[in-house]
């Protein structure tokens, strides 16, 4: 049996498959805020009605789970709910978002505050939960549907900082410094899949050993956000980078340390998952590591720093937003205007010249 088929099969055994069937067990759901019932609702739909056709990222489900839960703990207890999840309305929903951002202020010093772009995926989750309930003819309409995501009034450039050379050039150094050349090496290798390559977290632990092209000397992110695909070539420095890792990679799978089955580019080095896919948690901590080690602010830290350099560097050598696009895979021209701004050199040359004007 193909994928495909497989998948569609266990589409068909699902409880939601009929309308009569998933709107009696929606409504059960929904009235004893069954969390587990009305994710698999949510999963379901999510899966059948993506516009990838089945393709919503794995991260997507995570994120909105997350968002699910949050707001069931809002709407709840089980026992005795505040609000009945099937008849809700829009202020309701209104009021779940002033508590989260009370939270994100109450909390703000805490490491597991929200920050307003939490708030905002949330909110993401509780419409996407609805839209499954109105699929499932639990709702009439969606009461999320018109509620507006809070607005951070810190322009992005300023909240989301790129990284200067001088650390582009200690992050890597701390990384060579590594007493285990192996991990040196794929630190190496995720860095510059980052930074120079411009890889969201998701398409950097996505990535095959097959998806590094030799031949053609380039990159094949099979797996982009929005399910779409890209190649990007692989600059001089970066190919020098990658070659290292794969040689050394293949040295542990000739010694059995990684799986002959294993086709990940990047494995995990921790132990209890030594020779396995890098996963995004994994990644995360690397990365972070390297942040606390050479010395950047909390704020800094996270996978998409690197990307956010990437799209900087890239933008001040070329100087086109359209070359920008292409390589990070943004679906717009508009989305990789902000990494413009964020090129704090632009700003620092332009004030130098204003200064000239005084000579």
């Amino acid at each position: 049996m193909t994928q495909t088929s497989s998948a569609s099969s266990l589409v068909l055994a699902s409880k939601w498959a009929t309308s009569a069937n998933r709107r009696r067990e929606g409504l059960r759901a929904a009235h004893t805020q069954d969390e587990a019932e009305l994710l698999d609702l949510l999963t379901y739909h999510l899966k059948l009605k993506s516009r990838q056709a089945g393709g919503v990222s794995p991260e997507t489900l995570k994120t909105y789970t997350v968002a699910v839960r949050d707001f069931l703990a809002f709407t709840g207890p089980r026992e005795q709910p505040r609000y009945a999840v099937q008849s809700l309305d829009e202020e309701v929903v209104e009021h779940y978002l002033i508590q989260t951002r009370q939270r994100l202020r109450r909390d703000h010093r805490t490491e597991a505050h929200l920050s307003l772009g939490s708030v905002s995926t949330y909110l993401a989750g509780v419409r996407a939960l609805y839209r499954a309930l109105t699929w499932a003819g639990v709702c009439q309409v969606n009461p999320a549907a018109q509620v507006r995501a809070p607005r951070d009034p810190t322009p992005p450039h300023t909240r989301k900082r790129a990284l200067p050379n001088a650390k582009v050039r200690e992050l890597f150094a701390a990384a060579a410094a590594q007493g285990d050349p192996e991990v040196a090496a794929r630190d190496g290798a995720l860095l510059t899949l980052g930074v120079t390559l411009g890889l969201r977290a998701s398409e950097i632990v996505g990535l095959d050993v097959t998806d590094v092209g030799l031949a053609l000397i380039e990159l094949h992110v099979r797996h982009g956000k929005g399910g779409k695909a890209r190649r990007i070539p692989i600059p001089n420095r970066a190919l020098a980078t990658l070659q290292l890792w794969l040689q050394l990679r293949t040295a542990l799978q000739l010694k059995g340390e990684v799986p002959a089955e294993q086709t990940a580019l990047l494995v995990s080095f921790h132990r209890g998952y030594y020779g396995r896919r890098l996963s995004i948690r994994g990644l995360r901590d690397v990365v972070n590591r390297y942040f606390a080690q050479v010395g950047l602010p909390p704020d800094m830290w996270g996978v998409h720093t690197l990307r956010r350099t990437a799209g900087t560097r890239l933008y001040r050598q070329s100087r086109d937003l359209h070359v920008v696009s292409d390589i990070l895979g943004h679906s717009s021209v508009t989305t990789s205007a902000i990494y413009a701004k964020l090129d704090t050199q632009i700003r620092r040359d332009a004030l130098s010249a204003s200064e000239s004007l005084d000579d």
